[in-house]
């Protein structure tokens, strides 16, 4: 029996990550929404990082999707969910994308362009460098501050996943999509403003305080709610 609750699908809500936050911190109230399931990548699922595949990654969000599913995704998972809902809209029914980091529809901006100079260089010696040596690395790329304190165990299996990881602009990512689409940004952040700007067909709402994960923000779950009703 499908669920008939405001705001909920046929297939449910499966939930595409990109950190290495347990469901509930990476998603917070959003895990409420109908019948919601996470989708773990290869990798995600276990203490072994493995190498990232785009294929892979896709097959594994599409094998928890079941028709009529919603997917919502975050950051470099926004990019995965995008193909995977052309591929196969039959699985897939609607997007929520939570500051995708679709950086390939994006280039060219100033913003953009800049943020790739800083990080490419980071991921082109990322197999040269320690987990701890790439954390620093990434960090002082991404924000300006090194890592000092030595990272514990969860610091350090979340380094080996991210050095697994290429730069999001070098992913296959469609500028349209042909499912109902809803693009939540923070407001923080020149990049991922364009990129919601990028995304042809999509609504975009702006939730602001809380950076990068707007799903943190107290009305991202009527906001959600309200884009699938309509």
């Amino acid at each position: 029996m499908s669920d008939e609750r405001p705001g909920s699908r046929g297939g449910g809500t499966v939930f595409l990550h990109a950190s290495n936050r347990s469901p509930r911190r990476a998603w917070g109230d959003l895990l409420d929404l109908p019948d919601a399931r996470v989708a773990w990548m290869p990798g995600y699922d276990s203490e072994l990082a493995v190498r990232f595949d785009q294929d892979r990654w896709e097959e594994r969000l599409l094998t928890a999707c079941r028709s009529g599913s919603t997917v919502v995704a975050h950051s470099f998972g926004g990019a995965v969910a995008m193909r995977a809902a052309v591929r196969r809209p039959d699985l897939v029914a609607a997007l929520v994308l939570l500051e995708p980091a679709a950086y390939a529809l994006a280039r060219g901006h100033e913003a953009v362009e800049e943020h790739i100079r800083r990080v490419q260089p980071v991921l082109d010696r990322a197999s040269d460098r320690t987990a701890e040596e790439f954390a620093a690395d990434f960090a002082a790329a991404m924000s300006g501050d090194r890592l000092t304190p030595p990272l514990g165990a969860d610091g350090l299996l979340a380094a080996r996943r991210q050095r697994m990881l290429p730069g999001p602009w070098t992913l296959d990512t469609p500028s349209e999509l042909d499912v109902p689409t809803l693009v939540v940004t923070g407001g923080w952040n020149d990049e991922y403003e364009v990129i919601a700007a990028r995304i042809r067909g999509a609504r975009h709402v702006t939730l602001v305080g809380h950076g990068h994960r707007p799903q943190d923000h107290p009305e991202v779950v009527d906001v959600v709610t309200d884009f699938l009703v309509r």
